[in-house]
């Protein structure tokens, strides 16, 4: 404070005047109990108290205040002084600070703004500034709401002598699949050379886009490396992506042995400056998956800017019944986050919602946001219509003869299911795994051409069998056994129980079999006119109506049987002591639960099968009704639920499902 030495002798002085002279007036104490509070309030020489109120004022900090009621004028006086606020600066090396129009040391009101001046010394930056700990970087200023006193401190730090420049990679052309071979012609890269990519427990088996690549499963961490033309010195790397569902990956980024590790959504990854030909990144948990789109690099070698925002347009398009909002609704810029929320139309349901191609961030049902990264963008909505009215699944049967009938076993088909009715969703599916598990096994060796024939009779002609992908044929048609749900897909191999179910385990052709091989189950291009690519040649004539590709799809009247024993096998194998199976591919996780969160096997185009079993392609059969009895009576004791209640499937799956619950 300014004069604080001078003020502080006053009352002092005063004080050693009265008690030698008297000039202020009695000394008696009856006057007061404190000498401070006669000399301020002067009551027996106002003349005197008045010419040192100055003084009196100035010195509000060492002296009491005002008790006597007879002097309320200077009471008043002397409480004002109290509520004032003092404003303090602290200096640091690499600049200066001052106050605009005030000076460190000054008493102002309360309710001021103070205004702090920086002044940066050559070479350096100032990094921080705040007062009495709170942070006034951005503002510079502050208003002085207490009488108490405001410091304001600032740190200064050399600036770098280095220039950056920005440098990306993304991906392109990634196949379908998992731990394939990948090469720096899967690499999209701009102001940097990358000429190797490599990587481990890699996958695009859910939602397939090309230029993204899931690291990691529930049982692995996963890994990316690129190698560069040249060395280059790399002071920021940003990973591109997204945590997979309901993950919380921490990533792990390394330069030639330096290495940085953080939370996946943590922001850059800051490096000194570290000169390396390799750059590698990686999840650090099993099970945390990232969805990996690219990286951003700051390196050295020229002057980074960051791009100007400019004003940014949206062109919509929107296909079927449905509307879409967009808020903020104008006066877009690039940079922008967009909020975008569908709205289906009666009987319908937002099948997919994109903006240039590329999904949005998930915020809720429906709900998406978007980052307007170009000035023309186009966002397409999708508005499919539900197969049908939620309450009637008459689509999905084709029984006329056969019913689902329990036959010798101790409970009807209503009381076996009883302990769902009016589930939906995971609690239906879990209540069905409780309902199906435990059940009788058999030895994989021991099951042959004899169970094949006994349970796949063909109910309207005793004398002839069903074998898988083909129909009716004679018995004593040679047959061999058939996977439905691939051995691979879980690594369950023979072993009972997954390995020797006969829900999954059926009678088929061994080259048709060996077509197969373990290819998911899904649709294929047809265009080239041929039923198969590939140099195998259909043995029999009533083969044709298969396709193969990437993927393997029956023809049309065993497609609906072929998703009903996928969806069985990832309703009865839920882990544990046993695989955890589940339907993985091409999820739209707007319309449809995913459960494949930590499955240690995957298996299908979940978008096809769900189709094959819902959409009356290829209904219930008196032939699978007929089988499901038999397995249950003669081997397993227990059934296939999508064949006595295909609607479970909906119920289980389709997030837009709104019907009652199952049984009811």
């Amino acid at each position: 404070m300014k004069h604080s030495r001078l003020f502080a002798l006053v009352p002092a002085l005063l004080v050693a005047l009265t008690s030698c002279t008297g000039l202020f007036g009695s000394n008696d104490s009856s006057s007061s109990s404190h000498e401070e509070s006669s000399v301020s309030s002067g009551s027996s020489s106002s003349e005197n108290a008045a010419s040192s109120s100055e003084e009196t004022v100035s010195s509000s900090e060492t002296l009491p205040p005002q008790s006597d009621s007879s002097s309320s004028e200077d009471t008043t006086s002397s409480s004002e002084a109290a509520a004032k606020a003092t404003i303090l600066l602290e200096q640091s090396e690499g600049g200066k600070l001052s106050f605009l129009n005030h000076s460190s040391g000054d008493e102002v009101e309360l309710g001021t703004s103070i205004e702090v001046v920086v002044e940066e010394e050559s070479g350096y930056s100032l990094v921080s500034l705040k007062v009495n700990g709170t942070d006034i970087l951005e503002k510079r200023s502050f208003v002085c709401e207490e009488a108490t006193a405001y410091k304001v401190t600032a740190a200064f730090a050399p600036a770098s002598s280095s220039s950056y420049e920005e440098a990306t990679i993304g991906l392109t052309g990634i196949p379908r699949g998992q731990n394939y071979a990948l090469s720096a012609g899967n690499v999209v890269s701009e102001e940097i050379e990358v000429t190797g990519f490599s990587g481990t427990n890699l996958y695009n088996d859910d939602t397939y886009h090309d230029d993204e690549i899931r690291l990691g499963s529930g049982k692995t961490c996963g890994t990316l490396t690129f190698t560069f033309a040249e060395e280059v010195v790399i002071h920021e790397v940003t990973v591109e992506g997204r945590a997979y569902k309901s993950d919380d990956p921490t990533l792990k980024v390394t330069l030639d042995g330096s290495s940085k590790t953080q939370g996946y959504d943590e922001g850059a990854f800051a490096f000194d400056d570290v000169a390396t030909s390799t750059l590698k990144v990686e999840t650090t948990v099993k099970g945390e998956r990232f969805i990996f789109t690219g990286l951003t690099l700051l390196v050295e070698g020229g002057t980074y800017v960051p791009p100007t925002p400019v004003a940014a347009k949206i062109e919509t398009k929107v296909t079927g019944n449905g509307t879409i909002a967009i808020s903020p609704n104008a006066d877009w810029m690039t940079g922008d986050t967009i909020t975008v929320t569908a709205t289906p139309g009666d009987g319908s349901y937002l099948s997919s919602l994109v903006l240039n191609g590329k999904s949005g961030t998930f915020l809720r049902e429906n709900t998406y946001s978007f980052v307007l990264q170009e000035e023309s963008n186009r966002l397409e909505a999708l508005f499919r219509e539900k197969s049908g009215e939620s309450e009637d699944f008459s689509n999905l049967y084709a029984n006329e003869t056969i019913f689902p009938d329990r036959g010798s076993q101790s409970k009807d088909i209503d009381s076996y299911y009883e302990s769902v009715r009016g589930l939906k969703g995971e609690e239906l599916k879990e209540g069905l795994h409780n309902i199906i598990k435990g059940h009788k096994t058999f030895g994989y060796s021991s099951l042959g051409q004899e169970d094949w024939e006994t349970v796949d009779v063909d109910p309207f002609n005793s004398s002839n069998f069903y074998v898988i992908y083909e129909g009716s044929k004679k018995k004593g048609y040679s047959v061999n056994k058939e996977h439905t749900w691939a051995k691979s897909h879980g690594s369950f191999g023979t072993s009972a129980p997954a390995g020797s179910d006969l829900h999954n385990l059926r009678g088929s052709n061994s080259n048709l079999n060996s077509t197969r091989g373990n290819l998911d189950f899904g649709a294929v291009d047809h265009t080239s006119g041929n039923s198969i690519y590939g140099s195998f040649s259909w043995a029999n004539a009533d083969m044709e109506g298969n396709y193969r590709d990437n993927y393997f799809e029956p023809k049309d009247s065993w497609k609906g049987d072929v998703a009903r024993i996928i969806f069985y096998m990832a309703t009865r194998y839920d882990g544990g002591s046993e695989p955890e199976l589940e339907v993985g591919g091409d999820i739209d996780h707007s319309r449809f639960n995913d459960f494949t969160s930590g499955a240690s096997g995957l298996h299908g185009n979940f978008a096809d099968l769900y189709e094959w079993a819902t959409s009356g392609i290829d209904p219930v059969s008196d032939y699978e009704v007929n089988r499901n009895n038999l397995v249950d009576q003669l081997y397993q004791h227990n059934r296939n639920p999508f064949i006595d209640h295909p609607e479970f499937i909906v119920m289980i799956y389709d997030k837009t499902y709104d019907g009652p619950g199952a049984l009811m």
